[in-house]
């Protein structure tokens, strides 16, 4: 175990749209903290029209004055042209000067999200991975982009960009082919998995990256109440069982929740995202805080 640990907090749409007042004072409290990166999720029409638009969740922190790198986790990249997404990326960095991370991946979970805006699921394979390429392609600085893509033909300019950093693209899933993706990015970002599987597709990967950054993102419920909340969450994000997600959720106090976190680690996860549940948002920053203060110091540590 080797390299920094970065742990972010994950802000649920329902977060997202506190009244301002509370939203200040959240971002206040993550920037006084030592969470070092806050995650928005994306969705369009999903589980009966639910969503948030994860680039403008992005947007609006920034506008409130937020202190950290920002993240998507993840952002469903087939819905959209990578084009545009690359764009909508770069405008972020030039104005948020803390960085940005886009975390994208698959979807399909909720079919009728993609014949929302014209598309079929069962093509979503394809288009994530020409549109994997054409993002990083757009992402980095060239003059001239050509590529006769099936699905997202790109021919042109590069894209101008000001003095903002250089966009990180990780790519979420745990089939094959999207290490086969994520070795076309930056790195991978897993979910819902036990620690050996992480370790096991963290091994895959290397061996076509050896330099991927490994991130791992999970729900967690803190205080006596942690289960119920993270229950409740699962019931109403994913409209599923929570019973099969309770081995990858971590509960109870900090130091339950950085030891549930600790193989990950070990095995090379430096970048966790943490989706607190729950409306105790107060809680959850005070906790995912000490949370990164005792994974900090085991990276130091190693």
């Amino acid at each position: 175990m080797s390299g920094h640990i970065r742990v972010g907090i994950g802000l649920s749409p329902d977060l997202i749209r506190l009244d301002r007042p509370r939203m200040l004072d959240l971002v206040a409290r993550i920037n006084a903290s030592a969470i070092d990166h806050v995650v928005v999720t994306d969705h369009v029409a999903f589980r009966g029209g639910r969503g948030q638009d994860g680039l403008a969740a992005m947007h609006y922190l920034a506008g409130l004055g937020i202190e950290r790198e920002l993240h998507t986790g993840v952002l469903i990249l087939p819905l959209r042209h990578p084009t545009l997404v690359a764009r909508q990326l770069i405008d972020l960095a030039d104005i948020h000067e803390h960085g940005v991370v886009a975390a994208v991946g698959l979807g399909g979970d909720d079919p009728e999200e993609f014949t929302m805006v014209g598309m079929q699921a069962s093509v979503r394979g394809k288009r994530m991975t020409e549109s994997v390429e054409r993002l990083v392609q757009l992402l980095a600085e060239q003059d001239e982009i050509e590529h006769d893509g099936g699905f997202y033909p790109v021919a042109g300019p590069g894209l101008s960009r000001g003095s903002g950093g250089r966009v990180k693209v990780l790519v979420g899933g745990r089939a094959d082919a999207a290490f086969q993706r994520a070795a076309v990015a930056d790195g991978w970002l897993a979910t819902f998995c036990s620690p050996n599987r992480f370790a096991e597709g963290a091994a895959q990967l290397r061996t076509l990256r050896p330099a991927a950054t490994l991130g791992y993102q999970a729900w967690v419920g803190f205080g006596p109440t942690g289960r119920e909340a993270a229950d409740a969450q699962i019931r109403r994000f994913y409209d599923l069982d929570p019973k099969p997600f309770h081995r990858y959720i971590p509960v109870g106090g900090v130091d339950e929740v950085t030891e549930h976190l600790t193989p990950y680690v070990q095995v090379g996860a430096r970048l966790l995202n943490l989706f607190p549940a729950g409306d105790h948002t107060e809680i959850a920053v005070e906790g995912l805080s000490a949370v990164a203060e005792h994974l900090h110091s085991m990276g130091e540590a190693a």
